[in-house]
């Protein structure tokens, strides 16, 4: 990886504070010189980088429950990027080894993606999937994270997402 073009990346990704719009001129500016497959992976590193530096700071302090599922829906999205149900969105599927949940809470990606012409698809399956996975498999190493991209805003009113346990079939309580 070039060094300057995560420096650069890693500047606006610091500096966005909630609007997004100028990270991804960045990233489109980056991905004229190197791809848009590259230059998302720059981002992805950042916020890979972000989220781990977060748990570092304050896994340890948090409450667990003893079940994994709940313990990495409360830390990531309640947590960490402060949303819940029902005020942000919603849980669709709640069992022993599965939790779907649709959000249609703000989202700065979506509002920068918008604005570009970027296609969310894109942008969350290569910039932020793997951050999601990264940060529930230090909560606990057997959550899986999936996104639904058939259900992802704008093309739906939701972005569904979902955790699994491994080890677990989806339907035992």
């Amino acid at each position: 990886m070039n060094q300057a073009y995560h420096q650069l990346v890693k500047r606006h990704h610091q500096s966005s504070r909630g609007d997004f719009t100028q990270l991804f001129q960045t990233i489109l500016s980056v991905a004229d010189e190197i791809g848009l497959h590259d230059a998302l992976r720059y981002l992805e590193r950042c916020v890979i980088e972000k989220r781990l530096s977060w748990l570092d700071s304050n896994l340890e302090a948090q409450e667990r429950t003893g079940n994994p599922l709940a313990d990495g829906y409360r830390i990531f999205y309640e947590v960490y990027l402060g949303i819940s149900a029902p005020e942000d969105g919603e849980i669709v599927e709640a069992t022993g080894g599965r939790l779907v949940t649709r959000w249609w809470n703000h989202c700065p990606t979506l509002e920068a993606c918008q604005r570009l012409g970027m296609d969310t698809r894109e942008v969350c399956r290569k910039a932020y999937h793997s951050p999601v996975q990264v940060f529930l498999s230090r909560i606990e190493p057997r959550l899986r994270f999936d996104r639904n991209y058939d259900a992802l805003r704008p093309r739906a009113p939701y972005c569904e997402e979902i955790m699994t346990l491994e080890g677990l079939e989806p339907n035992s309580n």
